[in-house]
C-alpha cells in the first residue's frame, strides 16, 4: 500500500508531462498543417474553394461540368494549384477588355451615326450631280 501512495505523485507527474507533450505536439502539427497547402501541389476541394473564394459546392459543381481543372485519384477529387492559377489567368478579364466592353455601346452608336452620315452625304452628292 505504501508503494501505491508513492507511485501516485510519479503517476501524476507523468500524466501532466504526457499532457504537455501532447499539447506541444498538436501545436506543432497545427503549424505544419497551416503550411501544407503552400508546400503541396494537389489540394482538396475545400482548400480549392478557399483558394478561389468560392463555396465547396460550387467547386465540385464546376469540376463536374468540366469548367474547373481537377484530378481524380480513386474516390478523391484533387485540384492542382498550378492548374488553378492557369485557369484564373485564362478567365481573368483584363482592364483593356473591361474598357472595350464599356465602350462597345458608344462605338456602335458612333458607327451607326457615321454610316448614316456617309449615306446622307452620298445621297446629297448624287442629288447635286442629278441637278447638274
Amino acid at each position: 500500500m505504501a508503494q501505491e501512495e508513492y507511485r501516485s505523485p510519479i503517476k501524476d507527474f507523468l500524466d501532466k508531462l504526457a499532457d504537455l507533450l501532447a499539447e506541444k505536439y498538436f501545436e506543432r502539427m497545427d503549424d505544419r498543417m497551416k503550411k501544407i497547402p503552400e508546400l503541396r501541389r494537389l489540394i482538396t476541394a475545400k482548400e480549392a474553394s478557399q483558394y478561389l473564394s468560392l463555396s465547396t459546392d460550387t467547386v465540385y459543381r464546376m469540376a463536374s461540368l468540366k469548367k474547373l481543372p481537377y484530378l481524380k485519384i480513386g474516390d478523391r477529387v484533387l485540384f492542382d494549384v498550378k492548374a488553378l492559377d492557369h485557369w484564373i489567368e485564362k478567365h481573368m478579364i483584363r482592364e483593356k477588355e473591361w474598357r472595350r466592353e464599356e465602350l462597345k455601346p458608344e462605338l456602335e452608336k458612333e458607327r451607326s451615326n457615321t454610316k448614316s452620315l456617309r449615306e446622307s452625304d452620298l445621297l446629297g452628292l448624287l442629288k447635286k450631280k442629278g441637278k447638274d
